[in-house]
């Protein structure tokens, strides 16, 4: 828990400089991967995530600390787009010009060199850990194709 965070000017601009950077990458990976969506249509999109994203870590750092960020960020996105918001209709609109995997894509390769980075932090997680990760991928990988196969048999798609 972040019990004892504290908001200091430098973490505030970090995570400003972060979401930044994420918007531009999401942006960039939309239009390149996702029959070309315009940089201008999915700007005001990423845009509304950062802001979103950037109130949920203000209010983990600043309001309910004993709660990760990612909880706030959750709740936050969930109130705003509920269908009795004045402004879920646009949020909605704007959201749905951004594809997950142009936002996922950059993350989980700065995950991968983040783990890539330090292997002596990864290595003492030990060989266990590396079983356990591959049981979760090839898992998460056995039910999502068993599950898009049911429904794709079920919809008379194959």
């Amino acid at each position: 828990m972040q019990e004892n965070a504290k908001l200091t000017k430098e973490d505030f601009w970090q995570c400003i400089v972060a979401l930044l950077i994420s918007v531009v990458f999401g942006v960039v990976g939309n239009f390149v991967g996702y029959n070309h969506i315009m940089p201008l249509e999915s700007i005001p999109g990423m845009l509304i995530f950062a802001a979103i994203s950037l109130l949920g870590w203000l209010l983990s750092k600043v309001v309910l600390k004993k709660f990760p960020a990612f909880l706030h960020v959750s709740i936050l996105a969930i109130l705003a787009t509920i269908p009795i918001h004045p402004l879920a209709p646009i949020i909605v609109e704007y959201a749905s010009k951004i594809q997950l995997m142009a936002v996922v894509t950059p993350i989980l390769a700065y995950a991968g060199l983040t783990v890539g980075r330090d292997w002596k932090a990864f290595a003492e997680l030990g060989w266990k850990a590396i079983i356990v990760g591959l049981i979760v991928i090839f898992g998460t990988f056995f039910w999502s194709a068993a599950i898009a196969e049911v429904l794709l048999r079920v919809q008379g798609i194959i």
